[in-house]
């Protein structure tokens, strides 16, 4: 609830949606989720949100460059996604957490909300890239427009791609 006093009572996190992009920064992210989830007996939801670039359909047929036949290019985004997702799961129950995984495709900000709502998370842990300037502009701000919008507390991971020190 926006302008609401905070409260004393301690906040216990049992749902983390972690949405993830494969960049560094999401992994900075999931590092820092997983030391919450860990802290707080949290479940772990992993997202990864696949937008169809521009002029292509999701039931584009494309031939992978690793062989086989004709797969359309939604199937081929989000088997991508969901086995690096996979991945990431698997590391994370070695550590004893419960994970789950989710690769969908559309809108990102729309997903990321529509699943913070159907998983019950409580809250998102996500990185954001710190661009400023044109490409702040011409981009935007996923992790801006999440905590603008977001039903729950939203924790941002800010980590420079670049090797810039801030």
């Amino acid at each position: 609830m926006r302008g609401a006093p905070c409260q004393n009572a301690a906040m216990v996190w049992k749902t983390i949606l972690v949405p993830h992009d494969f960049s560094s920064c999401a992994n900075h992210a999931a590092a820092l989720a997983r030391d919450v989830a860990l802290a707080h007996g949290a479940r772990l939801v992993l997202l990864h949100v696949t937008e169809m670039p521009m002029g292509l359909g999701p039931e584009t047929v494309i031939v992978p460059d690793e062989g086989g036949g004709p797969i359309k290019v939604r199937d081929y985004a989000l088997k991508a996604a969901q086995e690096h997702l996979d991945d990431l799961a698997a590391r994370l129950r070695k550590e004893g957490l419960e994970v789950t995984t989710q690769a969908v495709m559309g809108h990102v900000i729309e997903e990321i909300i529509q699943v913070t709502t159907s998983e019950g998370a409580d809250l998102i842990v996500m990185g954001t890239h710190g661009r400023t300037g044109l490409s702040h502009l011409v981009a935007g701000s996923v992790a801006e427009k999440i905590v603008r919008n977001a039903p729950v507390p939203v924790l941002t991971v800010r980590v420079q791609d670049d090797g810039r020190k801030r």
